[in-house]
Order: structure tokens, then sequence, then C-alpha cells
């Protein structure tokens, strides 16, 4: 009876140990192209304060190690497209868990760079085989979360959303910030803050 006992424990730590390690080999994959939406809510500077800004970027990663990398431009202010013009870039670099993802990027500006950070919470979805046998790989397409930029100390919520075919995919709410959203007429002219004071 004792062995019995024995080999059962033996097994049920060795169950446990896999089934652990499993969930941390199957990390959801962040690799694709990302729309990433913010919305100033606190800031030292009151102009700041319902600023919507949005970033396009690519992400990529690898299940078994870090970090995650990205580059991307910002391409929206308050809703309105950027001309291509007069876009700035933006580099990301991050972790994942298995229910966390961290960003920390460089915004580049008119005058200066700044710095700032994304935590998200994934949304998982569908599971897809990650083409790692026998594993299966979760998949997300949202991101939720809050950001802070060093820029006028603003901070506040933000989304990502993982586009399909440089779109966004049905289904997906429009983002608000601070009741408006990009369905709304944009503002009169003057009345955007410039957007290299929210780089």
């Amino acid at each position: 009876m004792m062995d019995f006992i024995k080999y059962v424990s033996v097994a049920f730590t060795a169950v446990s140990l896999a089934f652990t390690g499993w969930l941390q080999y199957e990390k959801f994959r962040l690799d694709g192209e990302w729309h990433i939406d913010t919305c100033t809510e606190q800031a030292d500077l009151t102009r700041y304060e319902g600023l919507h800004l949005a970033w396009r970027v690519f992400l990529s990663d690898d299940p078994l190690s870090a970090p995650v990398v990205g580059d991307g431009e910002k391409i929206q202010e308050a809703f309105a497209a950027i001309p291509a013009s007069a876009r700035f870039p933006v580099r990301l670099v991050g972790t994942k868990e298995i229910n966390k993802v961290s960003l920390t990027g460089r915004f580049e500006g008119h005058r200066r760079a700044s710095t700032g950070r994304f935590e998200f919470q994934p949304t998982l979805s569908k599971r897809l085989l990650s083409g790692y046998i026998p594993f299966y790989q979760r998949n997300v397409d949202v991101l939720d979360g809050s950001f802070a930029f060093t820029a006028g100390n603003a901070r506040g919520p933000a989304r990502a959303v993982r586009l399909v075919n440089g779109k966004m995919p049905d289904g997906i709410a429009p983002f608000a910030c601070l009741g408006k959203s990009v369905a709304d007429p944009p503002p009169p002219a003057g009345e955007v803050a410039d957007g290299e004071e929210a780089d």
C-alpha cells in the first residue's frame, strides 16, 4: 500500500511539473501588425488631458525567449490621420507572461524623443496550432491596459488590437477617449494640442 501511495505521489508531482511547464511554453504569440490607442486622462499639463494618440507597430517575439521587440510609427492624433510625411517612429521592447505584456518605447518627436511604457493584459481567443507539435498556442487579438509617458507625465488607458491584413478586425468596438471616438466628427482646427508636445 505504501508503495502504491509513493508511486501515485511521484506521478502526481511529475504531471504537475509537466503541466506547469506546458503553461509556460504555451505563451501566446504577439507576432504581427498591431494598432495601439492611448487616451490621456491625467497629465502635468492640462492641455494633454483628453488627447488621443495611435500607433501602428509590428511586433515580433519568440515562444521560448524574450524580449518582445517592435517598430512602428504614430499614425493618428485626436482620431485624425497624420500625413505620412509628418509621422514619427517608435521602437518598442518588452516582455510577456501568461497574463501580462509590458512594453517600453522610445517615441521620436518634432523637437525631442520621449519614452513611455505600456502595461497590457491579454484577451485570449481561439487556440491555434503553433507549429511546435504537440503544443497548441493561445492566440491574442486584443490587449487592454494602461500607459505612462515621460512627455507631460501623461497617463491613462491604452488598447492594442491585432490587425488583419492591415485592417481592424470585425467586432472590435471603437476606442473611446473621454467620450470621443473615431466615429465622431473631427474637432475644429486649433482645438487639438500640437502633436509635438505629446511625443
